[in-house]
């Protein structure tokens, strides 16, 4: 029972060191495997030759850029056109906009313009009005035509002139009441007062409000009785996020679609006017557009796509996806040839579907890393790097590498190390297959971190033992197939990588 139990905490605690294993290995990729045995040439088929460059370049194997799907584009100047596609909505011109009113107190007799959104000319009745003060003044009118007619044989010249003065007044106060000449010229053939006379509308429209109904509602001047508003014309009021309000201005081309109208209709205009003011709750500012609308078929209160262009003149432009920005900083990858890339800080500025503009800190025509600079090494090599570029990049935006300097090394011992400090042994050769004299050698061993297990990394300079060779001692931390870098340099300068594994046991 005892074995049975023992054997089943075993068992889980395997199964517990699968599960870890298997999602490192998911976020992490395969585990490394032991590198096979290789003859002199394979090893010196494996070696990269490095152009000359500062530390901070990451050497990514042409097998890795294929696998990663690594690739890199010219920095080129173009024209930038940034599009601002904004939310908006219909309104009615506010200057096409009038209110009716009545000039005399009195009661509605009846209403012509009987419902909201019925369409009126100017010139149609709009309802009539009984009003005592119009009565009056039209018998005064009428009283003063027959006192003309009385007096107009009369030898007296001021009687005559007097009632002339009459007419002319009750005719004037009549027309400031809003009586129209049609309704005067009436009232003089027929000599005959009218009880109810009727409101024109001033202007053609629909009618938005209305207060004035039948059968003898009261009203007086300090009463709106209708709204109607031109349709002939419209405002479009787009809104504005502030990011965007430096790139929008008066006279600026814009282009509304309605898509709901089936056919994707598209109409053009300018920006006319733009508000003074941020609506707090949006956080927008209103640009208004003025359209025709001869048809009415834009409506108050439809809303609208709205697209604004702003030409923002010549630029150097990269992809979005080459720059890595951090919220403080902003860098790129240059592609320096020969599978070494370099990190740069540089400062964009404004960014407009597929391109960005670079301000500082790239010249046109160094190509940048696009589509996986995020993956150009591991994760533990690619923040020494950033670690190691400092305040800013020192070396010019134009450096150029040297070219490269063929040579082949090989790791002669060991070729499976013990856990603990090992003897390490290598060859380096020239070009030529001669012994490469004078160099600087680094051995550097890199496992990745595993599970809460935090990375490891093992270095040493190895010593010139003559006629090629270069020994030194290096600690193997762990049982574990090692990554192993062996770094050649000249007079300080990288001529030389070579990338292989080794296991310690």
């Amino acid at each position: 029972m005892k074995q049975d139990r023992i054997r089943n905490l075993f068992l889980a605690a395997l199964l517990s060191v699968a599960l870890i294993a298997l999602a490192y290995f998911a976020k992490h990729g395969d585990p490394p495997r032991p590198a096979p045995k290789l003859s002199a040439s394979a090893a010196a088929a494996t070696i990269s030759a490095a152009p000359t460059m500062a530390d901070t370049a990451i050497f990514v194997p042409p097998e890795k850029q294929q696998l990663i799907g690594m690739r890199s584009v010219p920095a080129e100047f173009g024209t930038l056109t940034k599009e601002i596609r904004i939310v908006g909505k219909v309104s009615y011109d506010e200057t096409r906009l009038t209110h009716i009113h009545t000039k005399v107190s009195g009661y509605i007799e009846e209403v012509f313009a009987d419902s909201v959104g019925k369409s009126v000319r100017a010139g149609d009745p709009l309802f009539t009005i009984y009003s005592p003060d119009l009565v009056a003044t039209e018998q005064d009118y009428l009283l003063a035509l027959k006192s003309r007619d009385l007096l107009r044989g009369s030898t007296l010249a001021s009687a005559s002139i007097g009632s002339e003065n009459l007419i002319a007044a009750a005719r004037e106060r009549l027309r400031l009441w809003d009586v129209t000449d049609k309704e005067i010229q009436s009232l003089e053939t027929e000599h005959k007062v009218k009880r109810a006379i009727s409101v024109y509308s001033p202007v053609s429209g629909v009618v938005m409000e209305r207060t004035a109904y039948h059968h003898g509602t009261f009203v007086d001047p300090s009463k709106d009785l209708f709204t109607i508003v031109d349709l002939s014309r419209v405002w479009v009021l787009g809104e504005v996020y502030e990011s965007d309000l430096a790139f929008v201005h008066t006279g600026q081309a814009a282009s509304i679609e309605l898509p709901y109208s089936g056919a994707g209709r598209t109409l053009h205009g300018r920006i006319d006017f733009i508000y003074p003011f941020l609506d707090p709750k949006t956080r927008t500012v209103q640009a208004r557009m003025d359209f025709p609308n001869p048809s009415l078929s834009l409506k108050p209160e439809m809303f609208t796509n709205i697209t604004l262009t702003s030409i923002l003149g010549r630029k150097l432009l990269i992809p979005p996806d080459a720059l890595m920005d951090t919220g403080t900083e902003q860098y790129v990858f240059i592609d320096k040839g020969d599978g070494y890339v370099q990190p740069r800080r540089v400062r964009a500025s404004v960014e407009s579907g597929d391109k960005v503009a670079i301000e500082h800190g790239l010249d046109s025509g160094e190509r940048v890393v696009t589509g996986a600079n995020f993956i150009v090494d591991s994760e533990s090599r690619l923040k020494g790097a950033f670690a190691s570029m400092g305040a800013a990049s020192t070396a010019p935006a134009s450096s150029k590498p040297n070219p490269r300097q063929a040579i082949s090394v090989e790791v002669l011992e060991p070729k499976t190390a013990k856990t603990g400090m090992n003897a390490i042994q290598v060859v380096v050769k020239d070009a030529s297959g001669n012994p490469l004299i004078g160099a600087q050698v680094d051995v550097a061993l890199f496992m990745p971190q595993m599970g809460s297990m935090a990375p490891m990394t093992s270095k040493a300079t190895l010593n010139n033992s003559g006629n090629g060779i270069y020994t030194g001692q290096i600690e193997f931390l762990m049982a574990w197939t090692w990554q192993t870098t062996v770094t050649v340099r000249r007079n300080g300068n990288v001529v030389g990588v070579k990338q292989t594994n080794i296991t310690a046991r």
